[in-house]
């Protein structure tokens, strides 16, 4: 008669004392168990990439929103410091002597030839 084989169990003891290494089944197996185990440091490394990049991510955001608060400060003093009245003291604070102009501005025109 044929012989017929036995499914032999895996017990703890046998993976811990690295008998299980030596089996036909891990032998039959290993380029697929290969593979799983490639697909699964893959997949952490992926993980830790994507939350790197979401760090990254929150990080220019924030800094981001302190820069356009920043810039709209900015902008409001430099509208400050351009009006008449502001320049006019400033002038005056420097001791140079300039006066305001009593006649309106007037436009140049060239002729372009």
């Amino acid at each position: 008669m044929a012989e017929v084989k036995r499914k032999k169990k895996v017990t703890v003891r046998e993976v811990l004392n690295g008998r299980f290494f030596e089996s036909e089944w891990f032998h039959r197996n290993r380029i697929l168990l290969l593979m799983i185990f490639g697909l699964l440091v893959v997949n952490i490394s992926v993980k830790y990439k994507s939350e790197k990049v979401i760090r990254e991510m929150t990080a220019l955001e924030d800094s981001l929103i302190e820069l356009r608060s920043r810039s709209i400060s900015i902008a409001a003093d430099v509208i400050k410091m351009s009006r008449q009245s502001v320049i006019i003291e400033r002038v005056k604070k420097s001791g140079i002597e300039l006066e305001t102009s009593k006649e309106p501005p007037q436009k140049i025109y060239v002729d372009k030839e």
